[in-house]
């Protein structure tokens, strides 16, 4: 259970970076003319393999985790990308996005009590 629980938040790290990755693509691509570059470039190709990546984990990760431990955790991928999206894409950190934030995280903790 353990593994488990690692390749969840594993799991969660990179959804949230490959959202970030995929955010940078689409803006690098829409700078440019050409309809593909915003599909085919370094950024939203690595995003891509990212998400098949954590299909793999996720998957390996349910074997041994109840659906409902699973579901709850990966609501914290709200946090990881609004903390990457403020480092990385310069997004603004707004007192509603704490406050929400903070609401997922009482969520998170409620619904996993025992």
């Amino acid at each position: 259970m353990i593994v488990a629980l690692f390749l969840t938040l594993c799991a969660v790290m990179l959804t949230g970076i490959s959202q970030t990755l995929l955010k940078i693509g689409a803006d690098s691509g829409a700078r440019s003319n050409r309809f593909l570059d915003s599909y085919l470039n370094l950024p939203t190709i690595t995003a891509y393999g990212l998400i098949l990546l954590v299909t793999i984990l996720s998957v390996y990760a349910l074997r041994d985790l109840p659906l409902k431990v699973f579901y709850s955790l990966t609501a914290l991928n709200f946090i990881i990308v609004l903390g990457l999206s403020a480092v990385f894409l310069r997004e603004e950190v707004s007192r509603d996005k704490v406050v929400a934030i903070g609401l997922i995280v009482f969520g998170v903790i409620v619904f996993n009590l025992p």
